[in-house]
C-alpha cells in the first residue's frame, strides 16, 4: 500500500475510534468531537505527512473550528 493510502485508512480508523469511544461514553458536546478529530486529524498528518508546509483547508477549517471553541469557553468562563 502506498503511504496516501495509509495515511486515509488511519485517520478513518482515528476518527471511528473516536466516535465510538464517545459515543460509548454517552458524550453528547459537539465541541468534544470536533476538538478530537482536529487532534486525530494533525495527528495523522503529522505522522504521515510530515515535510508538507503549504496551507490545508481540511486543517485549517478544524484549526479554525477549534479557535472558536476555546474562544466561546473563555468567554463563557469570563462573563
Amino acid at each position: 500500500m502506498d503511504r496516501q493510502k495509509v495515511y486515509v485508512s488511519s485517520l478513518g480508523f482515528l476518527l471511528m475510534l473516536t466516535t465510538v469511544a464517545l459515543s460509548a461514553l454517552h458524550e453528547a458536546r459537539l465541541e468534544v468531537y470536533v476538538s478530537l478529530f482536529a487532534v486525530c486529524y494533525f495527528a495523522a498528518s503529522a505522522l504521515f505527512r510530515p515535510r508538507r508546509r503549504w496551507f490545508d483547508v481540511v486543517g485549517g477549517g478544524l484549526f479554525a473550528a477549534f479557535c472558536v471553541i476555546v474562544a466561546i469557553k473563555v468567554l463563557d468562563i469570563l462573563f
